[in-house]
């Protein structure tokens, strides 16, 4: 039987055959839901992992190919409200999303494997080949460089694993997608994302009472997380034999520009240009999804941050760029534009971040809509966004 970490189940959770604590004591049985009843029992006895020989069961009408975006959620197929050169544009940016989606997806799926399967095995003291994770390394250079609409599929993408893994896949994505804008060749984007899948690992030495706490972090615990950086670094280079301008990624991604990070406190000028890249994907990926101790935070929040609060922490130009790639309000994020009708951003218009294009998905009564319908903002000067919400309301 094989061991799935309690951090990897969730209410809801089933399996093809039962669940045990050890080799004799069944858990919950086969095709029975976990509650969260269940998982808080695991916690209070200090179970941190339980056995299976089955394999989890998807959710009714769940993409059985591959886990991630739902169908149906780029629909095309419907009659334009209107028929004009601008519309048929948008559609096809649309379907030239959902041809990517399942590739998408697949790449998604096989690097969150890999981060999972290297990270476990890291904080147990073993360590894997750097050659696995150049080849996923160039599979998402080649795949955010070949689509320009990884933006909207990163927005409207969810992966239930566990949150330190996820996150430094979309941290990569994201990662990657800013070098490309950036008009880096593709050995150097390799590298970047190289870098960016490697950035967290120090992590791993973190004890799960301090990453997993939902309460306030004490000074101590704030001091145990900063330590990852260097204990990272020290894996990379020592036990990995990453190279140095790779592996100084993990060192100083927690660095800012005006010397206010850690853990060397150095300026902008000392902090590599891949770092520069990674911080920002880290922190907007970050962002948007949840933590243990809060909720995601919207796209648009997010990026309100990183460009006010923030911004003395990043690149200027990068951030400027970042921002009038995905917009204000960020390509693939939901919407309520001021006559109260929903949709999704699907195309930023350069230097007018709040004024990007929006399909129309749901009238101002809430009803979804049987046409396609597309608004450009910089042109429909009467309307403008009110409101961003959660991407799963504009279905």
């Amino acid at each position: 039987m094989r061991k799935i970490s309690i951090r990897d189940l969730e209410p809801g959770s089933k399996f093809t055959k039962s669940i045990y604590l050890d080799k004799d004591t069944v858990f919950v049985g086969a095709d029975q839901p976990i509650t969260q009843q269940d998982l808080d029992r695991l916690v209070q006895f200090g179970i941190t992992f339980v056995l299976t020989d089955g394999e989890k069961v998807l959710a009714d009408g769940q993409d059985k190919t591959v886990a991630g975006t739902a169908p149906g959620y780029f629909d095309t197929n419907l009659p334009f409200y209107q028929d004009d050169e601008n519309s048929t544009r948008f559609k096809y940016l649309l379907e030239k999303t959902n041809t990517t989606k399942v590739e998408f997806n697949a790449v998604f799926k096989d690097c969150f494997d890999l981060v999972q399967k290297t990270y476990r095995s890291a904080s147990e003291g073993r360590y894997t080949e750097i050659r696995e994770f150049r080849e996923i390394a160039e599979r998402i250079a080649d795949h955010t460089k070949a689509n320009a609409q990884i933006p909207i599929l990163l927005l409207s993408h969810s992966h239930s694993g566990y949150y330190l893994y996820t996150h430094i896949c979309y941290a990569t994505f994201f990662s990657v997608m800013l070098g490309n804008f950036l008009e880096f060749s593709r050995p150097k984007l390799i590298d970047l994302a190289l870098a960016s899948l490697f950035a967290d690992i120090g992590m791993v030495t973190v004890p799960e009472e301090v990453s997993e706490k939902k309460g306030a972090l004490s000074e101590l615990d704030l001091k145990t997380i900063k330590r990852h950086p260097v204990t990272g670094y020290q894996i990379l280079t020592q036990r990995l034999k990453l190279k140095n301008s790779l592996a100084i990624v993990a060192l100083q991604h927690h660095e800012a520009v005006d010397g206010s990070g850690y853990p060397q406190r150095i300026l902008a000028n000392q902090i590599e240009e891949l770092t520069k890249v990674f911080m920002i994907a880290d922190q907007f990926a970050a962002m948007i999804h949840p933590r243990p101790y809060r909720q995601a935070i919207l796209p648009y929040e997010a990026m309100k941050i990183m460009i006010s609060e923030n911004v003395n922490r990043f690149d200027l130009k990068m951030v400027r760029l970042f921002l009038n790639k995905l917009s204000m309000f960020p390509v693939g994020s939901g919407v309520v534009l001021s006559d109260l009708r929903m949709g999704m951003v699907i195309e930023s218009n350069k230097d007018k971040p709040l004024r990007p294009v929006i399909r129309v998905t749901k009238d101002a009564d809430g009803n979804r809509l049987k046409h396609l319908e597309f608004v450009d903002l910089m042109k429909d000067l009467n309307l403008y966004i009110q409101q961003a919400i959660p991407f799963s309301q504009i279905y």
